[in-house]
């Protein structure tokens, strides 16, 4: 089913102004960056542009990566999926599957530790988790690497964890 769409006209240097209402629908806040494309009806589409999209290759080696140093599970998400999973309960999270509310809050804090959470579809996960966001270009949280473990959280387990997040996030600035 179609929107009801709003008119609006183009200005000398082409800029055209999103009403609220739309920003709103299409997740979009001020200074999120917009990836501008021309379907096959030659319309033009503007959504929300994830710098993490694209690269789910790379995020395949660094989930192997950190999960060759710690073991558990390694999940790298967006805001609204997972990118990538592996370890021992990555068969539980499968790529493309869309992450929880709950999950979504805590991408946009600080790194923290839970002791257990929703984080995919009806899959509420027992084991304590840590959670370290991953930053864009505009010094926005636009993801998350989620560690799930069985045991206690060594200091040394979240500093690598950490150092992988701040590299990730500082070679998307550079994007």
């Amino acid at each position: 089913m179609k929107d009801s769409g709003v008119v609006r006209r183009i200005d000398n240097l082409g800029r055209v102004v999103l009403p609220i209402h739309l920003r709103k629908k299409a997740n979009l806040s001020e200074n999120d960056d917009v990836e501008i494309t021309i379907n096959n009806s030659n319309q033009i589409v503007i959504g929300k542009y994830n710098s993490l999209s694209g690269m789910n290759r790379y995020f395949d080696n660094v989930a192997v990566a950190i999960y060759q140093v710690i073991k558990g599970t390694i999940l790298i998400v967006d805001e609204e999926k997972i990118i990538s999973s592996y370890g021992i309960k990555s068969f539980s999270y499968k790529k493309g599957e869309v992450i929880s509310l709950e999950l979504n809050k805590r991408i946009s804090s600080i790194p923290t530790m839970v002791p257990g959470m929703k984080l995919v579809g009806n899959i509420t996960e027992e084991n304590p988790l840590y959670i370290h966001p991953l930053v864009g270009r505009n010094g926005k949280q636009i993801g998350a690497i989620v560690y799930i473990y069985d045991k206690d959280l060594l200091e040394n387990v979240s500093n690598i964890i950490s150092s992988y997040a701040i590299f990730i996030s500082e070679m998307l600035k550079e994007a």
